[in-house]
Order: C-alpha cells, then sequence, then structure tokens
C-alpha cells in the first residue's frame, strides 16, 4: 500500500467502503481494471464475493444488492438517475419530495442532486444493512426518526446544503433554501413561517455556506423569543437582521 500514490490509496478505500473487501483484495482489482473505481466495484459483485465491513451495518448478499442496483440503473450508464430515483421512490411508498429522501442521500454520500453513483449506492446500502427493496422499505420510519433528532438533523441538514449545490457554486438560490428549510426545519424552529417570510420579502441574494449552518442553531439552540441571541455573537448579518425584525415587531 505504501507504493501506492496518494489517488490509487483514494481509490482503495473508496472500493474498501463499498465493499468491505481486504486492501490487498482491493489494491489487486483496481490494479487489473487499471485504476477504474466503477469496473473493479462491479467485477467485486459479479464474482459473488462478500465481506462484512468493518464500518457496515448488518452484512448484505453481494447478488442481491447487484440486482438491487441493476433495477433502477439508467441505460447504458452505471448509475442511477432522475427517473431511478422516482422508480426507487414510489417502490417505497414515498414522494420524491419526501424529507426522508435526504436521509437516504445522506447515507448514501451522494454528491449531487438526482444522481446516485454506483458506489455512493452500494455504500449506503451497505451501511443500513438493505440489499433489496423490502429490507429499505422497512427503514424508512427509523430513517425518517432521525429528522426528529436534533444532533442526527444537523448531520443531515449541514449535508443537505453540499448535495444540492451545482457544480461550480458556492451558495444556493433563496428559492431552493425555502423549500429545503420547509422540509428540514419544521418541528425545530419555531419561527420558521417567519424566517421564510422575512427572506422572502427581504432576501435576493442567494444563501451562503456560513448563514445556511448557522441558522439550525439559531432554530435548535436559542429561545423562541430570541431573548437569549447574543448580538456580538459571530452571527451572519442576515440572521442579525432577522432577529432585530423579530423584535421590533413583538414590540
Amino acid at each position: 500500500m505504501s507504493a501506492l500514490q496518494r489517488a490509487q490509496r483514494e481509490k482503495v478505500a473508496n472500493f474498501q467502503a463499498v465493499t468491505g473487501a481486504p486492501a490487498k483484495l482491493a489494491a489487486e482489482l483496481l490494479r487489473h481494471y487499471s485504476w477504474s473505481l466503477d469496473q473493479a466495484v462491479d467485477a467485486f459483485f459479479s464474482d459473488g464475493h462478500s465481506y462484512a465491513s468493518a464500518k457496515a451495518a448488518p452484512s448484505v448478499d453481494a447478488k442481491k444488492m447487484d440486482a438491487f442496483f441493476q433495477r433502477y440503473r439508467a441505460p447504458d450508464e452505471d448509475v442511477i438517475r432522475a427517473e431511478g430515483i422516482q422508480a426507487l421512490c414510489e417502490e417505497l411508498g414515498v414522494s420524491a419530495l419526501d424529507p426522508v429522501t435526504l436521509v437516504i442521500s445522506y447515507h448514501c454520500k451522494a454528491e449531487q442532486m438526482g444522481i446516485f453513483k454506483r458506489e455512493e449506492f452500494y455504500g449506503g446500502m451497505q451501511r443500513l444493512g438493505c440489499d433489496d427493496i423490502g429490507k429499505l422499505r422497512a427503514k424508512i420510519e427509523e430513517l425518517r426518526a432521525m429528522l426528529q433528532d436534533k444532533a442526527q438533523c444537523k448531520e443531515i441538514y449541514a449535508f443537505t446544503f453540499q448535495f444540492a449545490l451545482d457544480a461550480g457554486q458556492r451558495c444556493l438560490p433563496q428559492e431552493l433554501c425555502v423549500e429545503l428549510w420547509k422540509l428540514l426545519l419544521r418541528g425545530h424552529f419555531v419561527l420558521l413561517d417567519q424566517w421564510i417570510h422575512f427572506v422572502e420579502t427581504r432576501v435576493k441574494n442567494a444563501i451562503s455556506k456560513d448563514t445556511w449552518l448557522m441558522l439550525y442553531d439559531l432554530a435548535t439552540e436559542c429561545k423562541p423569543d430570541l431573548s437569549d441571541y447574543d448580538v456580538n455573537g459571530a452571527w451572519p448579518v442576515l440572521l442579525d437582521e432577522f432577529v432585530e425584525h423579530v423584535k421590533a415587531s413583538a414590540g
């Protein structure tokens, strides 16, 4: 392993995360397929290998996992695209706009909305211990419960910002943020409706990552009347203005 280049070591680590295979086997397969992670992972599961990953939850069946992915895979591509994700959601009995889909994407460590790469899907389903639609369907309420837990929801909320960005973007459009806040903050933020109205009427620019992340702290750590909000704290200007607006309105 020490003789490998950094990029190759990263591919070995990614291969192990997806498959649970030993480093030696991972490196051998990757070399054989000219360091193509997708081809090596595909060959691994096609050959019927199965290892229990140290990071994984329950073990999964390699052939069933491959069939699970193939069920939704886009034609002539080694990914699941929007149509496949829609089919997956229909078989799970949830809307594609259900916030539980963000929890699934979080477990898959997906990089981009509307697409699951093979290694993302395999990795996420292995971590969840799901190698077919029935097992994932049985997990839905458990996954949904993560959104009610303040600490777990914070991780999913932080993940969602990067996940929702288009390539080259550093900020999210205000309109998209509003829809995501409705999905993720309902039940955590007493002032959510006021915040959304404030943003829609006052904000024309995109929302920065700092504002996105700090809003969760405001929502979950400050009192509903914001009486304990520290005006001298390192809050984004937009949140300072919102607090002033709320206090002035309460009057």
